[in-house]
C-alpha cells in the first residue's frame, strides 16, 4: 500500500496516581484536569517522492532508515490540561480558550507543545461523563521542516508525526497510522485533603504497588483514620495519624518489606497532604 501527503498549511498507574497527590501540595483550588491520550503504532512511513513527483510516499516500512527516522513502535501520545473539566455532552469546539489550556504532543521522535506551535488546532467532544469522545488536536511547527504531530477521530482518524514535509522540496520524514484510534484518561486531582487521603488508600492497595494485604491494610488503617480526623476538623490529630503512616512506610522500607522506590513515593505524597492541613 503506497499513499501519500502534500505540503499542508494542518487508564491510571501507580506513579501517576502518587504524581497527582503530590501535586496537590498547598494549594488545591489550582489544581487542574489533565487528559492524557496514548495512540496506536504507525504503520505507514515516509519512503521517498511519491510516484506522482509531487509529495512523500508513505509505506509499510519502517525506519530507521533513508526515508525514516521513524520506529514501528512510536506513536502519538498527547496532554491536554485546562483548570476545569469538561462539562459533559459537549459538542465538538475550541478548547483553546478554556481557562488553564495547554496542549503537549509526543510522537516518539519529538515533542511540540502550544508554546511553539506555528499553526494548531484544539478541538474536542465529550460523553455523558465529560469524558473525550471526539477530537481534532493538531501542532504545525512550520519552518522549513514544516513538521508537526496530529491526532484526529472526528470526520477522519489518524494519527500522524511529521519530522520534515514534503518532497521534493524538502525529504520527507513522518508517519502515520488511519483508522485505529487510541484513548483518553482522564486525571482530575482530588479537590480536598480529605480526598487526597482517600486516593492515597486506593494507591496503598493498587497491584502496582506490590504490598502484601497485610501491609495494606495497616496502612489504609491509619489514612481512615486520618479521613475522620480531617472530617471532624482535628487537622492537628490527622496530621499525626499521617506521620504514623510514614513512619510505617519508613519502618518496611528498612527491612526490604517495601521498595525503597515505592516508599519514597508514598511518603512524598503523604507529606503532600500534610502540606494542606
Amino acid at each position: 500500500m503506497n499513499v501519500y501527503f502534500r505540503k499542508s498549511s494542518r487508564a491510571v498507574t501507580f506513579v501517576a496516581s502518587v504524581y497527582t497527590l503530590v501535586a496537590l501540595a498547598a494549594t488545591p483550588a489550582a489544581a487542574q484536569t489533565t487528559y492524557q491520550y496514548t495512540g496506536n503504532p504507525f504503520t505507514l512511513f515516509s519512503c521517498g517522492l511519491s510516484s506522482s513527483g509531487t509529495g512523500t510516499a508513505l509505506c509499510a516500512t519502517p525506519g530507521p532508515n533513508l526515508n525514516t527516522s521513524y520506529l514501528a513502535t512510536d506513536h502519538v501520545t498527547g496532554t491536554l490540561v485546562l483548570d476545569a473539566p469538561l462539562p459533559a455532552n459537549m459538542a465538538l469546539q475550541d478548547v483553546r480558550t478554556f481557562p488553564g489550556f495547554s496542549l503537549t504532543l509526543n510522537d516518539g521522535r519529538h515533542t511540540v507543545t502550544n508554546s511553539i506551535a506555528a499553526g494548531m488546532f484544539a478541538e474536542v467532544a465529550t460523553g455523558p461523563n465529560g469524558e473525550i469522545t471526539a477530537w481534532h488536536l493538531v501542532i504545525n511547527t512550520g519552518g522549513t521542516l514544516n513538521g508537526g504531530i496530529s491526532t484526529s477521530n472526528y470526520t477522519f482518524v489518524s494519527d500522524s508525526g511529521t519530522l520534515a514535509c514534503c518532497d521534493p522540496t524538502v525529504d520527507g520524514d513522518a508517519a502515520r497510522v488511519f483508522s485505529n484510534p487510541g484513548t483518553w484518561i482522564t486525571n482530575t486531582p482530588p479537590t480536598g485533603p480529605a480526598e487526597a487521603v482517600a486516593d492515597l488508600i486506593l494507591v496503598v492497595g493498587a497491584p502496582s504497588t506490590g504490598l502484601t494485604g497485610g501491609q495494606v491494610s495497616g496502612l489504609t488503617d491509619k489514612l481512615n483514620n486520618a479521613i475522620a480526623s480531617i472530617n471532624a476538623g482535628e487537622n492537628k490529630q490527622a496530621i499525626n495519624q499521617l506521620n504514623a503512616f510514614i513512619n510505617s512506610v519508613q519502618s518496611s522500607a528498612k527491612t526490604g518489606k517495601i521498595s525503597a522506590a515505592t516508599a519514597l513515593s508514598l511518603i512524598a505524597a503523604a507529606n503532600a497532604i500534610i502540606a494542606t492541613l
